[in-house]
């Protein structure tokens, strides 16, 4: 048995989609969305039935078995993006500017153009 989370990442889509493909699974009375059982306050997804859903086996996805070794994200150290930049500072965003590529339009936001 699997979880909605653990099901959804052996099949690359999100938290929230596998949820709603799940609460699909329920209302339509098993006919589509993700198979689920409920077990009271838990939802599980049989691998079984994933498979079959599939149709592949899921014993031989790569990485499936280092995924129970690896060491838990609370753990894991990532570098700080910034950390390669030489000038400190807080974060700051460049404000976008629109480029215009077509200039034979009427630009709505040019002040010249607009007639008040």
């Amino acid at each position: 048995m699997l979880t909605v989370e653990e099901a959804g990442e052996l099949l690359r889509i999100g938290r929230s989609k596998a949820y709603a493909m799940a609460r699909e699974w329920r209302e339509t009375n098993g006919r589509s969305g993700l198979p689920v059982v409920d077990l009271g306050n838990v939802l599980r997804v049989p691998r079984s039935a994933l498979e079959a859903m599939i149709g592949a086996d899921l014993s031989t996805v790569p990485g499936d078995d280092a995924r129970s070794s690896e060491t838990p994200v609370e753990e894991r150290s990532y570098p700080h993006p910034q950390a390669a930049e030489a000038a400190p500072g807080p974060m700051t965003r460049r404000p976008r500017r629109r480029q215009s590529q077509n200039t034979d339009q009427l630009d709505l936001f040019d002040k010249a153009a607009r007639h008040d």
